[in-house]
């Protein structure tokens, strides 16, 4: 070990008296000037000789440089790492930065540790990258390693209360330190994650840079230790759009926002969609976690599959970057490009958010007079593919443009939308208020509705699908089950190959019996979570460890006792551990041989015990999902209040899942007990007549006549649940029934 330093002399009095101020952070401060930061090439070289070899190249004859501490590796593993206590003081600093957002003084820092030839850690070079583009100051709550508690010994708030930033640094300065220290970590052969890449190329892309920022986009996809992100794409295909957020923080020099005024042009939507291809492109195929994966990236492009473990998804835009190519292409009045991305967005977006709401909006207030002359964009790139259905012209082809009611009520018995009063009236039109307008049922596609059965065939017989690569099965039900030994999850992990063989044979018999069974099943419109109605309300002091077994019976009696032209059946889903005498009380006997009977009611009741060691949700959920799209089937309802979020979380199909609860979920509750039907009575909520999304309606008719409409949902209170990423909360002073906006093309 390097000997330790001499004590530094003691500081001066102050100029008035009083004490010097001996911290860390004033003493940085007062040594150097953030505008007179340089990073002088001889310095620079200095410390990549310094962190490659541990010796000063100034001092050759040295052994090791004074702060390096350079140990040999010992022969044994030591328990705790050492790191000498420059290193850690210089963390320590610059994560008190990241905390306070203050770039000057880590600036400071670092260049003090530069010429100190202090061994800085990766992890520090990069909340360097990410406090030089602010990401800090955007998010809240950003752990970056800060102590929640003062250590022993330490007064509450000793150095670590925030130092104001004394100055500030404009985008441009920002954007070459940056630089300077991506080049020093590419001279010292350190890879940089994802994180601090995407700072780098957001950083490039607010100053309006869109070279560099392409540059380290490139480089970001060709690195092996860089995992591609959506947020890597986003940044850099919003400021093509025009959306750079350059005055979003403090400490920043507003005057300096190079691009942020220049005008949208075709070129720039241009470049902006070439991002969505080019994101769409460089994702899936084979991640870091497949055994094939090796360190050449390109080799991720292979469409091999190992258990659906080790493939990530394609990348698919959010509503943010949408809203940001809509109002691209409205600017520019681009037809095609707008028609796709309503497309989209009427698919992946079940409420759009009423900033996205009025961004449409401004298309169809626009879109007067004929565009058919007006080039595209699409004249010069090609999209992602899209198989599903476009919702068709987005322009009025008389140019006579739209009437827009907002605010619109809507029967939910029926369906039927009543117009508000329209935004604004031109000249050589009619207003057709009393124009009748229905919304309709929008059932998932084909295409959709397989995907979301292969996708619940694969989480039972492979433990996941295809790009979920996370260990746990989501919604708090623990880690998965893998289907053999190459999979290595769950309660099999480290056992013989030849037991996790044979479980997986069994469990793909056990699921093979049960489709068989479903297929030569009668026809049946029901299905019934059991487990899920047994344990409702049953969370209190001294609750029995089994189901409700009442509760279940009072749901199915009075379903079954309803009378049924088809004379459908109804299947309940339980695992049969509900019916293990040492689980299940003597008195549920005369409910089991009630359920398995012949006699009315029950004669259309199938139950189902679902196997153990198996998920009795993946066996409902398939006998709900076998029969979607087929003509010839029935509609099946799923009645649960599970909100399934283990299936958003591995399904990776949350859009059309979302669609499938809203149209095919029934939740239900239970009311006082009645003693004339001896049992309480279910209240069924059943999914509503038609789909609340944005969607193209004929008219029904009315005196006024009227053309076809395109309908939009606006947000209501309650909105949160019906978002996958359960982020999403309704803007405040929303309403608590459904409103829509009604687009009326004018006649």
């Amino acid at each position: 070990a390097a000997a330790p330093a001499a004590p530094a002399p003691a500081p001066a009095p102050a100029a008035d008296g009083s004490p010097p101020d001996t911290s860390a952070a004033s003493t940085v401060t007062k040594t150097m000037d953030t505008n007179s930061l340089e990073y002088d090439p001889e310095t620079m070289a200095r410390y990549v000789h310094f962190y490659k070899t541990g010796k000063d190249i100034n001092n050759p004859d040295s052994k090791d440089a004074p702060t390096s501490d350079v140990v040999p590796p010992p022969k044994k593993k030591l328990k705790k790492k050492h790191i000498p206590p420059i290193v850690l003081e210089t963390r320590r600093t610059i994560q008190l930065c990241c905390r306070d957002n203050n770039l000057p003084l880590a600036l400071r820092t670092f260049h003090k540790a530069l010429r100190d030839l202090v061994r800085i850690e990766a992890q520090v070079f990069y909340q360097l990258l990410n406090l030089c583009d602010g990401t800090f100051s955007e998010r809240t709550g950003v752990h970056v390693g800060t102590p929640k508690h003062p250590k022993k010994g330490e007064k509450e708030g000793e150095d670590t209360q925030p130092e104001a930033a004394d100055a500030k640094i404009s985008l441009k300065q920002r954007l070459d330190h940056a630089q300077q220290i991506h080049s020093l970590l590419s001279s010292l052969s350190i890879p940089v994650i994802e994180q601090a890449m995407t700072a780098l190329i957001r950083l490039s892309s607010r100053v309006g840079d869109f070279d560099r920022a392409e540059k380290y986009l490139e480089e970001a996809e060709q690195t092996q230790q860089c995992k591609v992100k959506l947020r890597m794409y986003s940044c850099l295909l919003r400021a093509y759009c025009g959306e750079l957020s350059s005055n979003d923080e403090e400490g920043v020099d507003e005057n300096n926002t190079e691009g942020a005024d220049e005008p949208i042009t075709q070129e720039r939507l241009v470049q902006a969609l070439k991002v969505w291809r080019r994101m769409y492109d460089n994702s899936g195929g084979l991640s870091t976690g497949h055994p094939n994966y090796s360190n050449d990236k390109e080799v991720g492009k292979d469409t091999a599959k190992l258990f659906g473990e080790g493939i990530a998804p394609k990348i698919s835009l959010t509503e943010c970057e949408y809203a940001a190519l809509m109002t691209c292409a409205t600017k520019l009045h681009d037809v095609p490009v707008m028609e796709r991305l309503f497309s989209d967005v009427a698919d992946q977006v079940l409420v759009p958010g009423s900033n996205t709401t009025d961004i449409i909006l401004d298309w169809f207030r626009s879109d007067v007079g004929n565009s058919a002359n007006v080039s595209s964009a699409l004249d010069h790139v090609t999209l992602p593919p899209r198989e599903d259905p476009s919702l068709s012209t987005v322009t009025n082809v008389n140019g006579k443009g739209w009437h827009i009611h907002r605010g619109c009520t809507v029967e939910l018995a029926t369906g039927k939308l009543t117009l508000a009063a329209p935004e604004c009236k031109s000249d050589n039109a009619i207003v057709t208020n009393d124009a009748q307008y229905r919304l309709k049922p929008v059932e998932l596609t084909d295409r959709a509705w397989k995907a979301m059965r292969d996708g619940n065939s694969s989480i039972v017989l492979e433990g996941g699908v295809e790009g979920n690569l996370s260990k746990f099965q989501g919604g708090g039900k623990g880690k998965k089950r893998g289907r053999d030994n190459t999979g290595n999850h769950g309660k099999n992990q480290g056992q013989r190959n030849d037991n996790n063989s044979n479980k997986s044979h069994w469990r793909i018999n056990a699921w093979k019996k049960f489709e068989t069974f479903i297929e030569e099943h009668p026809p049946y419109n029901i299905v019934i979570d059991g487990a899920n109605v047994g344990y409702y309300e049953q969370n209190f002091a001294n609750h029995p460890k089994h189901v409700d077994y009442n509760q279940i019976d009072w749901l199915l009696r009075q379903l079954l006792e309803k009378p049924s032209p088809s004379n459908e059946h109804i299947i309940l889903f339980l695992h049969e551990r509900h019916f293990a005498s040492k689980l299940a009380p003597f008195w549920a006997n005369r409910i089991f041989q009630a359920w398995d009977g012949d006699e009315a009611p029950y004669n259309r009741l199938t139950v189902y015990r679902t196997p153990a060691g198996m998920n009795d949700d993946w066996y409902w959920m398939h006998a709900a999902l076998i029969n979607g799209g087929k003509e010839t089937s029935p509609s099946v309802l799923a009645i649960t209040n599970d909100e399934m979020r283990d299936h958003h979380f591995q399904m990776l199909a949350a859009g059309s899942f979302l669609r499938w609860k809203e149209r095919h979920q029934v939740h239900f509750d239970f009311g006082p007990y009645n003693k004339n039907l001896r049992r309480r009575e279910a209240l069924l909520q059943y999914p509503n007549s038609y789909s609340r999304r944005i969607q193209r309606v004929g008219c029904d008719g009315g005196d006024g006549g009227g053309g076809e409409a395109i309908v939009i949902p606006l947000p209501k209170r309650g909105d949160a649940g019906r978002f996958a990423d359960g982020l999403h909360v309704a803007e405040e002073g929303v309403p608590d029934e459904e409103t829509y906006v009604v687009i009326q093309r004018v006649v």
